[in-house]
């Protein structure tokens, strides 16, 4: 009798379990079909509530979805958020979200210092390309070998030491030559 009292408990406990189980993958599944139905929303401009416990993947659609629109205020805002809550909390990044939500920011003040630039506000450009730099700069640090921060970094010097400098200020980078071969007709043919 105490063997079939044994199996019972057993069969009982597994059943427990079973539910337990599956009870936490109906959760997760709901989770996962919430954030996708917040992520399509987002991406097709509609409004999307944004919680203390908006899933990381909907932050950086919001992101995405509002810099699209040119709303360089709220995307940002949304790329700081997933940062904060991964690299700039602890350090934990599973999904890769730090490195690539710093490159989509420092990519929205690159175009903004272009911008800028091109309106012949040259304060406005460079402070906007010293702020990319960073960004890029963070995306580095988050994923050193994240290639597109790494060029888009390089970009972003090259444009803030591009930029006209005032009447009598110090240019950004003095010991600066020249480029050369770029001031010379024709292509370079080698050695003589």
């Amino acid at each position: 009798m105490s063997r079939s009292r044994l199996l019972r408990g057993l069969a009982l406990t597994a059943a427990a379990c079973a539910l337990a189980v599956t009870v936490w993958q109906g959760l997760v599944w709901y989770d996962h079909a919430r954030d996708q139905s917040r992520i399509a929303a987002a991406l097709a401009h509609q409004k999307v509530a944004i919680t203390p416990d908006t899933g990381l993947q909907v932050l950086f659609a919001e992101g995405y979805a509002q810099a699209r629109l040119r709303r360089y205020r709220e995307a940002s805002a949304a790329y700081r958020a997933v940062w904060n809550r991964t690299y700039g909390a602890d350090g934990r990044d599973p999904d890769g979200l730090a490195a690539r939500s710093r490159y989509n920011l420092g990519n929205l003040y690159a175009r903004r210092s272009v911008a800028a630039a091109q309106n012949l506000d040259i304060d406005s450009a460079r402070t906007m390309a010293e702020l990319a730099k960073q960004a890029y700069r963070d995306a580095l640090r988050a994923a050193p070998d994240y290639w597109p921060a790494k060029h888009n970094f390089e970009a972003a010097q090259r444009l803030v030491r591009d930029l006209p400098t005032h009447e009598g200020e110090a240019p950004t980078d003095p010991e600066a030559k020249p480029d050369v071969w770029s001031q010379m007709p024709g292509f370079p043919r080698g050695l003589p």
